[in-house]
């Protein structure tokens, strides 16, 4: 009997090739031909059968990326109230290890098109300002615990937290030697800290 295909999987498949591609060559150099070369098709033709061309499927891997993101988060903040949950929440987001590295690659990527593409504007804000409120609920949830003071701006630390992550993702790239997972988890300590300490 032939195998059956689990076309989830097979499109799933698709989107980390994708991914791979785009983090190592660049968006520009993610050509249907290529994808379906690395995913071990002898043409593009079977990926038509799952998105209708290059534009779609590039929705669809940003989209997962962001998803992805989203579901650590969702999973670290379930044992986690406060700020113990604020920098849980910041480090799923920074690109500190192996698989949050790979995806800010293709992030940029996406942010770069982005500029003159509204679709992917429209997912990459979705998920910024899925964010901003998971942040903000942490911070209010950190005031009503006294673990900052009542006088503390949140809409400034929000503000501060995620322009800080965002450039944390450019500047790693760039300068990989100095911006390493460490010193990032330790900046955005650091940075969480000081709003304690002036409780």
């Amino acid at each position: 009997m032939p195998r059956l295909v689990d076309h989830e999987e097979r499109r799933a498949a698709i989107i980390r090739t994708t991914w791979n591609i785009i983090a190592t060559r660049g968006i520009d150099n993610a050509t249907m031909r290529d994808i379906a070369s690395e995913c071990g098709y002898a043409t593009p033709g079977i990926i038509s059968h799952y998105f209708a061309n290059k534009n779609e499927l590039l929705l669809a891997a940003y989209e997962l990326i962001c998803q992805h993101t989203d579901q650590r988060i969702a999973r670290v903040l379930k044992s986690r109230q406060g700020l113990d949950a604020l920098l849980a929440l910041c480090f799923e987001i920074i690109p500190a290890d192996e698989i949050t590295t790979n995806e800010a690659r293709v992030a940029i990527a996406f942010w770069q098109r982005a500029q003159t593409d509204e679709a992917l504007r429209r997912i990459g804000a979705a998920a910024l300002n899925g964010w901003k409120v998971q942040i903000m609920q942490c911070l209010n949830a950190a005031k009503t615990l006294g673990e900052v003071p009542r006088n503390l701006n949140l809409s400034h630390a929000r503000s501060e937290l995620i322009n800080t992550m965002m450039g944390l993702h450019i500047t790693s790239m760039l300068d990989p030697a100095e911006v390493t997972s460490s010193h990032q988890r330790h900046l955005l300590k650091k940075m969480i800290d000081r709003y304690r300490s002036s409780n």
